[in-house]
């Protein structure tokens, strides 16, 4: 062989760099169409100034995400990362890593976040994931809708008398059929209800004592939408508006003048062939005003097999540069991390304003370990007697005390 040729090998395999070892993270999130890309603009951009990582997606619709979810960490495994709610319920399956620690070590700002919106990603004190929004809901309407059936458009002023006049008014039949309800309505906002009437569903959100539903001020909002469905049948009962494709489907189809949703669905109707606009949430009776605090979370698998890499992609994730691409995606999110300038400059959505007064009339949802079996076992079942008109609110909530007291007496 020419030396030359050997010599010029040989300085070749001396200076080549050794190849990387990839390293693999996986992440799994839940999310419509519209609200997808900023996940993927954050596994993108993670990736491409971590050449040596890859992040392996696993997305899921709504409806079926918790499904796989579950029998993942069941079974031990599940993704490394991943977009979690009802966090108690998992942490005390030990189906969370702990975060205070790695918080601690590594210098996270959570400082940065909501004290009060922390509360429903602890147990017993111990954080286990990190909010990635602030659940706001507004009152989004069609303006068209509005002007054929004259009726003006919603104001801060709105109460529940209001919108209920204008959902009769917007409500449009055909030969018995409803062609256009005049509202529709998210089935697992009911709380919010509750409490714009001065109720409450237990007497504490994260570390309740007693159930509390079968109070006055509660059952009071329980029936005033079961009424809105049975009795006005100005919205429609969940059995249909889940076969309609939810409240997106139906307001995006002119099938629903007013829909209460939150920020991502700035980007589903972004392109919807009609004019519309958002207003702050109708106040209750006497003047109430509630919205949701806090939003679903970004946690870890503790049993990922690499933990630091694991932590470093939660951590940009769930840090400034996730919370930027969220906060300025055209599927918003109202920013969690609201110490933070340069998130809170982010969020230019469109009716940024309004999004952000509501944002702080917020209130915790419960949120607590038998929250989730409480709700399935006996709050659902109660309530879909009402929402499917079998029975009063009086009745149904006031058939589950004795057993929802029982469940939190355990």
């Amino acid at each position: 062989m020419n030396k030359l040729l050997l010599v010029t090998t040989a300085l070749a395999l001396a200076f080549a760099a050794p190849a990387m070892a990839e390293t693999k993270v996986s992440f799994a999130y839940w999310g419509d169409p519209a609200e997808l890309p900023p996940f993927e603009k954050i596994v993108a951009d993670y990736e491409a100034a971590n050449p040596d990582v890859k992040i392996e997606v696993q997305h899921a619709p709504w409806s079926g995400y918790f499904t796989r979810l579950d029998a993942q960490l069941a079974a031990g495994a599940g993704p490394d990362v991943f977009f979690i709610t009802n966090v108690p319920t998992y942490a005390a399956r030990g189906q969370l890593e702990p975060l205070d620690k790695w918080i601690a070590d590594k210098g996270f700002p959570i400082d940065q976040f909501n004290p009060e919106a922390l509360l429903i990603h602890q147990l017993d004190d111990v954080l286990y994931s990190v909010p990635r929004d602030n659940d706001t809901n507004v009152l989004y309407y069609n303006k068209a809708a509005f002007d054929e059936a004259g009726v003006a458009y919603p104001t801060a002023d709105w109460d529940w008398a209001a919108l209920r006049d204008a959902a009769i008014k917007l409500t449009v039949t055909d030969g018995g059929r409803i062609t256009r309800y005049g509202l529709a309505i998210e089935k697992n906002n009911w709380s919010n209800w509750v409490r714009q009437n001065g109720g409450t569903t237990f007497d504490h959100p994260t570390r309740p004592t007693k159930f509390t539903l079968d109070e006055p001020k509660g059952l009071e909002a329980i029936q005033f939408i079961g009424d809105l469905i049975n009795v006005d049948k100005v919205t429609p009962n969940f059995t249909e508006l889940d076969q309609a494709g939810g409240t997106g489907q139906l307001f995006s189809s002119q099938q629903a003048a007013i829909v209460f949703a939150n920020a991502a669905r700035l980007g589903t109707f972004a392109d919807a062939d009609f004019e519309w606009a958002v207003a702050p949430l109708p106040k209750g009776p006497t003047g109430i005003r509630s919205n949701s605090l806090g939003g679903a979370g970004f946690g870890i698998n503790p049993n990922a097999k690499d933990k630091e890499a694991a932590w470093n992609f939660f951590a940009y994730l769930a840090g400034e540069p996730g919370q930027v691409v969220f906060a300025s995606a055209n599927a918003s999110a109202v920013p969690a991390q609201i110490g933070n300038a340069a998130v809170k400059a982010a969020f230019k959505a469109p009716f940024a304003d309004v999004f952000l007064s509501e944002a702080a009339n917020g209130k915790l949802n419960a949120s607590f370990p038998k929250y989730v079996d409480i709700t399935n076992l006996y709050l659902q079942p109660a309530l879909d007697l009402v929402w499917n008109g079998e029975a009063t609110a009086k009745d149904a909530i006031g058939g589950i005390v004795a057993d929802v007291t029982a469940k939190l007496a355990e």
